[in-house]
């Protein structure tokens, strides 16, 4: 993607082509500040919300040097900073948990790091998942029936024999040592098919989950050493990642999170346009660089792709001192506005290198304030800095 900004629904036209394949969440920044990205963000923003159906919006990642909101003409307002601070990393234990659904919790837990049990009852049914700094390792709960018990699968799928699986029960019984890892630990069976068995086993849980009318949520924060100790599953085991990957997934979109919904709205400002929305930076500085706000950050960003057709981030210009090149991961794609008459080739390079070893894909660069008659501007410029991560 290589284009001026003087045919500005020729960049629209090309935005709408990006978020056609799925780059909707796009980072716009510069190689120094001044070159224009800001208001070409505004800009962008109104030319998407007037030309097409899509709701667009427009979000201010600069909490030092904030002027998105000049440009929209808005007021700073609480924004980014406030939603990471007060909405993220609140304090969990000092609320009424009824307030929160089962997806509430499971993503502040993440955002915090938070390691325990979190339960999810209904009357005398009940699930519990156990959590690993913010991450899902297991998820253990009532069995209908023996079939379904994690051994009966086993067998029934021809990974253990009957005699293995009496050996595992009785050093369980005297262990209290999850199933699975007696028979890893046995040799009885590998990581893989163990997975895949222990991933049946949590669909059918997370099914059983999904069918609760009322749920209640308690959350038994621990420290990580004292969930093996307690009998409980282990991080390593092999089947974590999977059931995690599962759960903020498929899952994702049938777990109630009025909570959130609710409260990441409210920090949404309005423009005169209906389908366009601003999420200022807000009144609170917040370190994007960090873990703290950075995960939290990714966390919002997935639940505002859920409600937005097109984001636009308008990002500080790339330095050792912005954040911008660690939240390139998380866009989709990565614009760069450069000025006709700003930095030179080498330094439009360096600033594209820094950002794809970030993990950023940059998809190309704007031109902004071009001349068509100018010198000043070599012919192969823009097709140096332009390229699609491999």
């Amino acid at each position: 993607m290589a284009t001026e900004t003087n045919c500005p629904h020729s960049l629209a036209a090309a935005v709408r082509e990006a978020a056609a394949k799925g780059l909707r969440g796009l980072l716009v920044t510069s190689t120094v500040p001044g070159e224009g990205k800001t208001s070409l963000v505004a800009g962008l923003g109104r030319a998407l919300a007037v030309s097409g159906p899509e709701n667009v919006l427009l979000v201010d990642l600069d909490s030092l040097h904030p002027t998105l909101h000049r440009e929209c003409g808005l007021a700073k307002g609480r924004g980014l900073g406030d939603l990471l601070e007060e909405v993220y990393q609140f304090d969990l234990m000092k609320e009424d948990p009824t307030q929160f659904g089962i997806g509430d919790w499971l993503e502040l837990l993440r955002a915090q790091r938070r390691t325990g049990e979190l339960r999810v009852a209904d009357g005398e049914r009940g699930f519990t998942f156990q959590i690993v700094r913010g991450s899902i390792c297991g998820i253990s709960g009532p069995v209908a029936a023996d079939e379904a018990r994690l051994g009966e699968v086993l067998l029934r799928n021809g990974r253990i024999t009957s005699q293995q699986k009496e050996a595992a029960l009785r050093v369980q019984g005297e262990t209290g040592r999850p199933f699975g890892d007696i028979l890893r630990k046995l040799g009885n069976i590998p990581d893989l098919d163990l997975a895949g068995a222990l991933e049946e086993q949590a669909n059918r849980r997370l099914l059983g989950l999904i069918g609760l009318q009322s749920p209640e949520c308690r959350f038994r924060e621990m420290a990580e050493p004292c969930l093996p100790a307690a009998g409980r599953l282990q991080p390593e085991m092999p089947e974590g990642h999977r059931i995690d990957k599962l759960v903020n997934g498929r899952l994702l979109g049938y777990l109630k999170d009025p909570f959130l919904s609710n409260r990441v709205a409210s920090f949404l400002s309005d423009t005169g346009l209906p389908n366009l929305k601003v999420l200022t930076a807000g009144t609170r500085a917040c370190d994007l660089h960090g873990q703290r706000f950075n995960g939290a950050f990714r966390l919002l960003l997935s639940r505002l792709g859920r409600v937005f057709d097109i984001i636009l981030m308008d990002a500080p210009a790339v330095s050792m001192a912005s954040p911008t090149a660690a939240l390139s991961s998380a866009a989709d794609g990565v614009l760069m506005v450069l000025r006709a008459d700003g930095p030179e080739v080498e330094t439009v390079r360096k600033a594209i290198e820094d950002l794809r070893h970030a993990g950023g894909n940059v998809l190309g660069v704007v031109l902004n304030q071009a001349d068509a008659k100018s010198s000043r501007v070599p012919p192969a410029r823009a097709g140096s800095a332009t390229g699609r991560r491999s």
